[in-house]
């Protein structure tokens, strides 16, 4: 004997069904956030010289990520450089394969200059974009302007970088 369902019980089982279906089906994979490797151009110009670094970046949330950066910067002479890292909020509506953002960072920087050292605190203004190439390529130019507290040894107003990397 089979038992009736009345019509709110068979809704309820559709809904269920439906919603369970959803749940379990394979969908697109998110990107969860990019790691990139880039090549910096620090100003003054006659006093730092072309440095590297390597940021990494959360994508969790549509517009709003967070990034974490470490930079190594040499001084025009072999016994001056500085390293900083810092940890930026930044805005970043995509557009198809393009990401533009801005933002705010704020870290630590640490600066030698022959037997002197000088650390302090970084604020960044943080504006760049970012390419997709492809399932993983990422392409990214980026400018920073820069200031340092205290009295640092060397001055650096502002960076462009360039850089490449992979999105997970």
């Amino acid at each position: 004997m089979g038992m009736k369902r009345g019509p709110a019980k068979r809704r309820l089982l559709l809904v269920l069904t439906w919603a369970g279906a959803v749940v379990l089906a394979p969908g697109r994979p998110a990107a969860a956030g990019d790691v990139t490797a880039f090549v910096a151009f620090p100003s003054p110009t006659d006093t730092w010289g072309r440095g590297y670094g390597a940021a990494i970046s959360s994508t969790w949330f549509k517009v709003l990520n967070f990034e974490g950066e470490g930079a190594r910067l040499p001084g025009d002479s072999a016994d001056a450089s500085m390293t900083s890292f810092t940890g930026s909020a930044l805005v970043a509506p995509p557009v198809g394969a393009f990401t533009p953002y801005g933002g705010l960072g704020i870290g630590l920087f640490r600066q030698t200059l022959g037997t002197l050292s000088d650390t302090g605190v970084v604020r960044a203004l943080v504006l760049g974009v970012k390419v997709k190439v492809g399932p993983v390529l990422v392409v990214k130019g980026e400018y920073r302007r820069l200031e340092l507290s205290g009295d640092p040894l060397l001055e650096m107003t502002h960076r462009l970088s360039a850089g490449a990397g992979i999105a997970f």
